[in-house]
């Protein structure tokens, strides 16, 4: 079995962790080759990927924000990723540093496999449309303190005008962050479903809404008095404008992580929230 181990150099500790790794992988008959440049862009980028589309499973050694980087890049190359926590939660990350002996288990075939599902952001400005994929969330917000004003629609019915903060479409991944803190409910991993949150409603009964996975959410950008952007898994910020159209979907692929173990969700999830009270 051939491994892409994929350090991110912005976390202190992730180059010696990986080197770790490599070592314990070989040691058990693997083959490892350490991919620099993963999460950084253009042909750096382009070059990593063509070391991990070489390769059975990509390792990622880093925070969620680094695995999640680089599991969507593996779901778009259709191979599995592990996590390797180098940062603060790590709710995606597979092994922890004190658990590096699990990593034997690779070469032996003793492991399964998750999907998780992703999601599709579409924004249609004028005659211009690009697409986005989120293994987390996408974030409507307001660049001021102020009240943001939106229309949403499920599918083709009528929709209608919200005012709030702004609001964020979550998948199941994803529903221990930003969406856990914004009042959002905890979702096994495992589920297929789409979390719309509001943040800040200015309303009485606007609350959280967990819709199946084929739901077409459509939201219409009004005119506000501040600017507002869409964030996409934490990245750069793209301005959105009045009459923009977003479309939330199901996305064609999922993402494919690897379990060494059998601990359970909820514990990890009560473990990891203890650990940073």
């Amino acid at each position: 079995m051939k491994i892409a181990v994929a350090p991110n150099p912005a976390k202190k500790q992730a180059p010696a962790r990986a080197a770790e790794a490599i070592a314990t992988l070989r040691a058990a008959g693997c083959e490892a080759a350490l991919v620099n440049g993963l999460y950084e862009d253009d042909s750096q980028r382009q070059q990593a990927a063509k070391q991990v589309e070489a390769c059975d499973v990509l390792l990622a050694v880093g925070g969620d924000g680094t695995i999640i980087s680089a599991a969507k890049l593996a779901a778009r190359l259709n191979k599995p990723v592990l996590g390797l926590n180098a940062g603060k939660l790590g709710f995606t990350a597979g092994v922890e540093p004190e658990q590096m002996q699990l990593l034997a288990r690779l070469a032996k075939g003793r492991w399964r496999e998750e999907r998780r599902m992703m999601l599709e952001i579409t924004l249609r400005s004028g005659r211009e449309e690009s697409s986005f994929q989120a293994l987390n969330d996408a974030v409507v917000s307001s660049e001021l303190a102020k009240i943001t004003q939106y229309k949403m629609a499920i599918g083709e019915n009528p929709g209608y005008t919200y005012r709030a903060d702004g609001f964020l479409v979550a998948t199941p991944t994803g529903s221990t962050a930003y969406s856990l803190s914004a009042g959002g409910p905890v979702v096994e991993p495992t589920l297929d479903c789409m979390i719309y949150t509001p943040i800040c409603p200015h309303s009485l009964f606007n609350r959280s809404v967990a819709f199946a996975p084929d739901t077409l959410l459509n939201v219409e950008v009004l005119k506000n008095r501040g600017r507002l952007f869409l964030t996409v898994d934490g990245d750069a910020p793209v301005e959105l404008r009045p009459g923009d159209c977003l479309t939330f979907s199901r996305a064609r692929r999922y993402a494919r992580f690897i379990k060494l173990t059998n601990s359970n969700f909820y514990d990890i999830l009560n473990q990891k929230l203890l650990e940073n009270q």
